[in-house]
């Protein structure tokens, strides 16, 4: 990955891409999930924001860059920019899990999968076959798990593999019910207990 100079999003000190955290506030440099967003103020999200889309403005093609802009736009529910940025980041990208699960969480905007059309849940899996390909993570199993479950389940459509054994998937690479409150948290809908 090129290394950038970037302003640090929290503070403004000169530093690179390299950088995981910045020297003088201690800061990460760049987003790399949606957890370390989720307690942020809007107005440090927009800080942040700024600071990312200066770095894009002189370098359009950087992956971190657009990964971090995408979970920004995540975080404020701008789902249409946000998948923009995260597709961006996906480019050339075969190291990075992030912009390809995050897409498939920008697809769903906010809605159960049971309301998506057909192309929207294919594309969704897509990009998390892509996630686990580069790196399996449960969260990613889960939500293989959650699509087949809201989407195939309640419309009475066969898929393989079922959502029982994605679930089974999640649980063996460690899922904790937290890791279901914090995915449910990002996705923006309730867990749902009923179809079981």
């Amino acid at each position: 990955m090129e290394v950038i100079s970037i302003k640090c999003p929290n503070c403004g000190a000169s530093i690179t891409t390299k950088t995981k955290k910045c020297e003088y506030c201690f800061s990460d440099i760049m987003v790399k999930s949606f957890n370390a967003l989720s307690n942020m103020p809007l107005p440090q999200v927009n800080k942040y924001m700024a600071a990312y889309r200066s770095a894009a403005a002189e370098h359009p093609d950087h992956n971190d860059v657009n990964a971090s802009i995408g979970l920004c736009f995540l975080k404020l529910k701008k789902y249409d920019q946000a998948l923009e940025a995260l597709e961006k980041a996906q480019a050339d990208n075969f190291e990075d899990a992030t912009p390809f699960f995050y897409a498939a969480v920008a697809r769903l905007k906010g809605r159960k999968p049971f309301l998506c059309s057909r192309p929207e849940i294919d594309a969704m899996e897509t990009d998390i076959n892509a996630a686990l390909s580069i790196d399996p993570r449960p969260e990613q199993y889960y939500f293989l798990s959650y699509i087949g479950r809201d989407y195939f389940k309640r419309k009475f459509l066969k898929h393989e593999p079922a959502w029982e054994s994605q679930m089974e998937e999640a649980v063996n690479n460690g899922l904790s019910p937290s890791d279901v409150e914090e995915f449910h948290a990002m996705v923006g809908t309730p867990i749902d207990v009923s179809l079981d």
